[in-house]
């Protein structure tokens, strides 16, 4: 599997979308909008390591097909795609767990740093928030690299037992999720050997045959 800058594929059924680049997930929030697995004013929980919470440099218009999302989606930056989902009005509230340098606290996200840094002061808070809302997984597998300096090279992966903990714990223990968006980000995992690593855990623990998996 090479995953090039194209590469996207799903599981509609179990509504998860998976690509290369956390951009596309922008378009994977407004498919699910337009097919209506997901209600207008959703939560997303960004768990990445980085924050992305950057303002998109092209204007974004209504959204009013599948095709739309994707032309959008295919512009944006990679950090550019949760403003964009929050102007059209796909995305209300963003809650973030990120351990990124920089600073947001300017913004209306709420930011837990790490999973027990949100187990522990924010846990019930975020539940309540999202009492009746639409509820999206927003994953970026680079969380599980620690070296956030060297681009494709030199990862300092979590070892797999935690990583399997992690991941069961998001996929069990934190909310029933509406809609999943994975994105790969082979150059943060320290490269496409390790990005396909992570990838290959997280269908496992998600239980979702790579078979079985189609374009999107």
């Amino acid at each position: 599997m090479r995953l090039n800058d194209n590469f996207r594929i799903c599981f509609p059924k179990e509504k998860v979308y998976i690509s290369r680049d956390h951009n596309w997930a922008f378009a994977a929030w407004e498919i699910g909008r337009l097919r209506g697995d997901i209600k207008p004013g959703a939560t997303i929980i960004h768990i990445d390591g980085h924050v992305d919470y950057i303002d998109p440099e092209i204007e974004i218009e209504e959204i009013l097909t599948e095709e739309d999302a994707r032309a959008i989606g295919r512009s944006l930056g990679i950090a550019e795609f949760i403003i964009p989902a929050q102007k059209t009005g796909t995305i209300e509230n963003v809650l973030m767990i990120s351990n990124d340098g920089v600073d947001i606290t300017d913004t209306p996200v709420e930011r837990a740093y790490s999973l027990n840094h949100y187990e522990q002061e924010f846990r019930r808070k975020w539940f309540e928030q999202t009492e009746g809302k639409s509820v999206i997984l927003d994953l970026d597998l680079d969380f599980f690299n620690l070296n956030y300096q060297d681009l494709g090279c030199n990862p300092i992966l979590l070892p797999e037992t935690l990583i399997r903990q992690q991941l069961i714990n998001i996929k069990n223990y934190m909310w029933d999720w509406d809609m999943v968006t994975v994105a790969l980000s082979p150059d943060y995992c320290g490269g496409q050997e390790e990005s396909e690593y992570l990838l290959d855990l997280f269908l496992d623990v998600f239980q979702l045959d790579k078979s079985e998996a189609i374009p999107w």
